[in-house]
């Protein structure tokens, strides 16, 4: 039922921001407090996994005008992907740094790691590696297209960058 409610919610998200119909609400924030958020939210996932997050955000001075709750769906999504496509037990980094006006925040892991003809497409709604899809664990491919639409209502920009499968992954998050 949980996987179900999941689902539904991100097809929803996914046409409410096709439709214009979410908005954020944008408000100064300590990034510290929403990756906090975030990890809260994925940690069942995490030790289910058995995974270790390395958290290399500083407590306070990292701040950025951003909607709280739509930027911890941001992270959760990017977190809960690292850890399905990455192997029982390993690391994922979680990295924010301040850029001349802009802040980064990336989720890398060790995982599984993207094809190079894969790249340009991971943030379609529906897309997934066909040589990975029974990973999947019930996804339809649908929370990076989230997570773009959402980044670019914060006015801020998603990439992610893989030296190819098995080589893991960063997505990486820029925001004003």
């Amino acid at each position: 039922v949980g996987a179900i409610v999941r689902l539904v919610d991100d097809l929803l998200d996914l046409s409410r921001i096709g439709q214009g119909q979410i908005e954020v609400q944008k408000e100064q924030i300590e990034i510290a407090d929403v990756v906090g958020r975030a990890l809260e939210t994925v940690d069942p996932l995490m030790k289910e996994h058995g995974h270790h997050v390395i958290l290399l955000v500083p407590e306070s001075g990292l701040r950025v005008k951003a909607d709280p709750s739509r930027l911890a769906q941001v992270i959760s999504n990017l977190l809960t992907n690292a850890a399905k496509y990455s192997e029982r037990g390993w690391e994922i980094t979680v990295r924010a740094v301040r850029g001349v006006r802009r802040l980064r925040l990336s989720v890398e892991d060790l995982g599984l790691g993207i094809a190079p003809e894969m790249l340009p497409h991971v943030f379609e709604a529906f897309a997934q590696e066909h040589s990975v899809v029974g990973r999947s664990r019930g996804g339809l491919g649908l929370g990076l297209a989230i997570v773009r639409n959402l980044v670019e209502l914060h006015d801020g920009v998603v990439t992610v960058h893989s030296d190819g499968l098995g080589k893991g992954s960063i997505f990486s998050v820029v925001l004003p």
